[in-house]
């Protein structure tokens, strides 16, 4: 009798365990692409020196732990700081790499070296994680403009390309887009989830509703787009926080007729009829709508103060703006000069403008 009660424990045990719900299946992992760090240092010094610098610059910058990024270093050229990262910078030359808890390797700063296969892989993944920042600023800024504007976050992504008047992108610059948090997928594309969406902290949760799979973000806090038009230097300069973007030289209006003040991205127009095509190929029009940052007919313009008021820009380069700035882009227009903290352009960034981004039904008389 004894044995047959241990029999039918043994049996009642069995059984209740394989009722047991399953535990999850662990999610199928994969490493995330390295964040490249890219910073400047200066130039005449010792390998011994620059690696004592670098060891204080790292322990300034206080890293999460487990979050130090590779850092990169170029030789300082004119209009760049040392020692502050420099993400949207596209270096010639590279003065060394140093991988967290490595040795600094070190390369000739004077050196384009696309014949060697480190300098030339290390130029290729800094340019392609240029870009996905671009991608990811201009898209989370376009979220946070169309939540300003609505109230709420668009359902989908789609909503943000919409046809003119409410072209917030031309675009969702990824080659793909997932809805949902499916481990498997997250690899592949881009991730959207606005139910993980907190008013409270509308720019900060953009980093969870928002994002790349397999994208390591930079330790830096990444902000809005936002530009900056300095009139006494003829120069608008693209910032993210107080890290240039992109930087233009302008033209501006006679006898200081661009009005200074702080505006924002009203319309964005493809073509913008106009007389003569005085206005190039693209328009952005500031919420005072007498005014516009335009293209222009007259590339000998750009430098001088010669419109009635409008902010010129050579044809490439409004088409840039236009591709990267959503609507609701803050633009703010001041008599200051611009900081000498700014960068050579990267290569461009350019999305295909669609047709239903013009306006057929109005020829604008902007203040150009």
């Amino acid at each position: 009798m004894k044995r047959l009660v241990q029999i039918i424990s043994i049996l009642f045990l069995f059984f209740y365990f394989q009722l047991l719900p399953a535990e999850p299946a662990a999610a199928p992992t994969s490493d995330r692409k390295p964040f490249y760090e890219l910073i400047a240092v200066p130039t005449g010094l010792t390998h011994i020196q620059l690696e004592a610098q670098l060891e204080m610059y790292k322990k300034e910058r206080h890293y999460p732990p487990g979050e130090e990024p590779i850092i990169v270093a170029v030789p300082q050229v004119r209009y760049i700081p040392i020692y502050t990262p420099i993400p949207f910078h596209q270096p010639e030359t590279l003065y060394y790499i140093a991988p967290p808890g490595g040795p600094v390797k070190f390369f000739d700063p004077t050196c384009m070296c696309e014949s060697d296969p480190e300098v030339s892989r290390l130029k290729k993944a800094l340019e392609q994680q240029r870009l996905q920042l671009e991608r990811l600023l201009s898209v989370r800024s376009a979220l946070y403009n169309y939540y300003l504007y609505n109230k709420k976050l668009p359902a989908s992504l789609t909503e943000l390309t919409e046809p003119f008047p409410n072209n917030y992108l031309s675009e969702i610059p990824f080659q793909s887009s997932i809805h949902g948090n499916v481990p498997a997928l997250e690899e592949t594309g881009v991730i959207y989830r606005p139910e993980l969406f907190n008013p409270t902290q509308a720019w900060q949760t953009l980093d969870e509703v928002f994002r790349v799979g397999g994208m390591r973000e930079p330790t830096f806090p990444l902000m809005p787009l936002e530009v900056v038009v300095y009139q006494s230097s003829f120069r608008m300069i693209v910032y993210t926080g107080t890290i240039p973007v992109r930087s233009y030289y302008i033209g501006l209006g006679a006898e200081n007729r661009t009005p200074l003040g702080t505006y924002f991205i009203k319309l964005k127009v493809n073509e913008p009829l106009s007389q003569s095509k005085v206005y190039g190929t693209r328009g952005l029009v500031l919420s005072d709508t007498d005014y516009a940052i335009h293209g222009t007919n007259n590339p000998a313009s750009i430098g001088q103060a010669i419109s009635k008021g409008c902010v010129r820009l050579h044809n490439f380069q409004v088409e840039e703006l236009f591709s990267i700035a959503p609507i609701g882009t803050k633009v703010t227009i001041t008599n200051n000069a611009a900081p000498e903290f700014r960068q050579p352009n990267a290569r461009g960034y350019y999305l295909k403008a669609r047709e239903n981004e013009k306006n057929p039904t109005q020829v604008y008389h902007w203040k150009g």
